[in-house]
């Protein structure tokens, strides 16, 4: 078989994720040429990275960087070119990079004389030295300002190390707002991150990044109706958008809007199956139809495809409470929070580690979420809700959650742990007036529910019949509502 045919086959069978039929062909026929005296260098260092590109696929980066060394350590090096060498070296540290051996790999890019080296292999350099916490990471970062201003990474560990960003001025401002707004947010700042990602709105109307990243500070800040406009003006400015769209789909799944969460995962699907989003959205929407097994299996794919995907751990998280399974839940936040720390994953850690029995841990994630966002009525509203828990800390629970009312009558967080330590203090009528006078503000099949609960053990039976029947009206697959007006049916008609 002809050189470029046997490429251009292995090709396809790549490109349609038949990687092991790939690299059998690849071991029939590649390897054999690699050592060829009659075949040309070119011929041979095509094969070579087609080879190697095999292994890459299956994650035998090991075996990848084999065939690359035990190539350029034969008599073959005297026959190649110095750019031939160039692009060995590239090939061989991005197999160092794959196998976490972050040393190996500066090392490797550092024989690439200056002049040479891309702006990918500066940015690679500069990530190795970061991660190994060698002295000129930030010369390296400094060097990919130059050719690269608007790599906001590198700007961002310039800034933190304080010393000066090689910025013209435009330029220098826009990315520095948008680093600065990425900080805030990894601080839980997320008001004064939002007020910086809407200076720099004005400048650039169009970026439908910017928009998506204006959307989420809003949603962590509980404005979700002004959140999802934002986040839809961003899929209108860029319908390719995939950035921030796992936070999105989180907002819809907490809306508890099934028909907007399967279109924006079939979207983001058609878009691009090889990122995660796409599945992390449909794995919510099986999770709201009941399908949660089928609802893991996708998310696991979206953690296949992006192990560093905060999202998708976070979505797994909200998975396996519904599973019941907290103990897996706390795992799977805990994974996300120490990617990417969020008021969402501060929260999960919250709840299942209340469901775990697990108090004190809640409660110190809980503290944690206050002092960082001590403005936050859902933040005051976690503290009470665990602090709930305890008998002789009732008093300061009401407290908290009274006060976290008052900063937002709209915090159902605060509404339902009220209602809950009214009911477990036997205060059935405070429960009731509560629900009822928080009700018109927040008109949901999950609070209709609840405050029909609450009727059926103060046994206002029709009343609380006709609250089931507004929550299977607005929801018909909460299956807590049907249970529930199944058994008040019973109760008044024996």
């Amino acid at each position: 078989m002809a050189t470029q045919s046997l490429l251009d086959e292995i090709q396809q069978l790549l490109d349609s994720e038949l990687c092991e039929s790939a690299l059998q062909l690849a071991e029939l026929e590649c390897k054999p040429r690699l050592h060829d005296p009659h075949v040309p260098i070119p011929e041979r260092l095509a094969l070579l990275r087609t080879y190697s590109r095999c292994h890459s696929s299956l994650n035998q980066h090991s075996a990848s960087l084999h065939a690359i060394t035990e190539f350029v350590s034969g008599p073959t090096r005297a026959q190649l070119s110095s750019e031939d060498l160039e692009q060995i070296v590239r090939d061989i540290s991005d197999a160092r990079w794959a196998l976490g051996e972050h040393d190996l790999c500066l090392a490797q890019l550092r024989q690439i004389p200056r002049r040479h080296r891309t702006v990918r292999d500066v940015a690679r350099m500069a990530r190795c030295a970061e991660l190994v916490h060698s002295s000129d990471a930030r010369d390296l970062y400094k060097e990919l300002l130059v050719r690269q201003p608007n790599a906001t990474e590198a700007y961002a560990f310039v800034h933190s190390r304080g010393a000066g960003a090689p910025f013209d001025g435009s330029t220098r401002h826009d990315v520095a707002s948008i680093t600065m707004a990425r900080t805030m947010m990894r601080r839980l700042e997320y008001k004064a991150a939002a007020s910086e990602l809407q200076r720099l709105a004005r400048r650039h109307r169009s970026n439908a990044h910017v928009v998506a990243l204006h959307a989420t500070c809003l949603f962590m800040l509980d404005d979700v109706r002004q959140s999802r406009i934002l986040y839809e003006r961003a899929r209108a400015l860029d319908p390719m958008l995939m950035h921030e769209m796992g936070a999105y789909s989180a907002l819809l799944m907490q809306e508890n809007d099934a028909h907007a969460v399967y279109a924006l995962g079939s979207q983001l699907l058609r878009t691009d199956q090889m990122r995660p989003e796409g599945w992390t959205a449909m794995a919510r929407f099986l999770a709201m139809t009941g399908q949660t097994q089928e609802a893991l299996a996708l998310v696991w794919k979206a953690q296949a495809l992006a192990p560093s995907c905060a999202a998708a751990y976070c979505a797994e998280g909200g998975i396996q409470l519904l599973c019941e399974c907290p103990e897996e839940a706390a795992k799977m936040y805990a994974k996300a929070h120490a990617l990417e720390p969020t008021a969402q994953t501060y929260r999960g850690l919250i709840t299942s580690h209340v469901q775990n029995g697990e108090h004190k841990f809640a409660y110190s994630y809980a503290k944690q979420l206050v002092e960082l966002m001590p403005q936050n009525a859902r933040a005051l509203a976690a503290v009470g809700s665990v602090l709930a828990h305890s008998a002789e800390s009732h008093a300061k629970a009401v407290r908290l959650l009274e006060s976290a009312l008052a900063q937002d009558p709209r915090c159902t967080d605060a509404i339902v742990a009220l209602a809950s330590l009214h009911v477990t203090n036997n205060r059935l009528s405070d429960a009731v007036s509560l629900l009822e006078r928080h009700l018109v503000e927040n008109e949901t099949d999950d609070m209709y529910m609840r405050y029909a609960d609450v009727l059926t053990l103060a046994n206002e039976l029709p009343k609380a019949a006709a609250n089931y029947a507004v929550a299977l009206e607005m929801n018909p697959s909460n299956e807590r509502a049907k249970t529930g007006y199944e058994r008040v049916d019973r109760l008044m008609h024996p």
